[in-house]
């Protein structure tokens, strides 16, 4: 089922990217690569349309990356219980439960989370993407306000 929400989503989350990569590549043009363009805290005042979006896809997708980290772990919780082995072969210990051990590995090959175009969207990759931000941000402000 997250699978094929994810699916769905996808296809939305791509464009809304895209368009946030554009308004963060507009403000590095008009800072960095215009020199009649006159800087100081009215040019962040004019160009600060372009943070809200960015910051809301950023979320959006750290509650994604926040899905697919507690799917997988998951595994580990179901591989902790304790089940009574009322019909199995006596001969195995307590703690060796081969039903269990098929769920797990089930659940472990399934890899279940959030994909954005086949690709499994981590909790790093959303950091990645806000230190870049940051970055991009400091780099146009420092930029600006000298």
């Amino acid at each position: 089922m997250l699978r094929h929400i994810s699916a769905k989503l996808s296809t939305s989350l791509l464009p809304l990217g895209c368009a946030c990569g554009a308004s963060i590549l507009y403000l590095i043009e008009s800072s960095l690569l215009r020199p009649d363009v006159e800087g100081g805290f009215d040019f962040i005042l004019q160009n600060l349309w372009c943070l809200p979006p960015n910051c809301f896809f950023l979320y959006t997708l750290m509650r994604a990356a926040a899905v697919t980290e507690k799917a997988s772990r998951v595994s580990p919780l179901v591989n902790s219980w304790n089940f009574e082995n009322i019909d199995g072969p006596d001969d195995l210990p307590d703690w060796m439960d081969l039903e269990r051990q098929y769920l797990v590995q089930y659940i472990i090959q399934s890899e279940a989370g959030f994909y954005i175009q086949g690709v499994r969207l981590r909790f790093f990759q959303v950091s990645k993407m806000c230190y870049y931000l940051g970055a991009i941000l400091f780099a146009v402000v420092s930029q600006v306000m000298s």
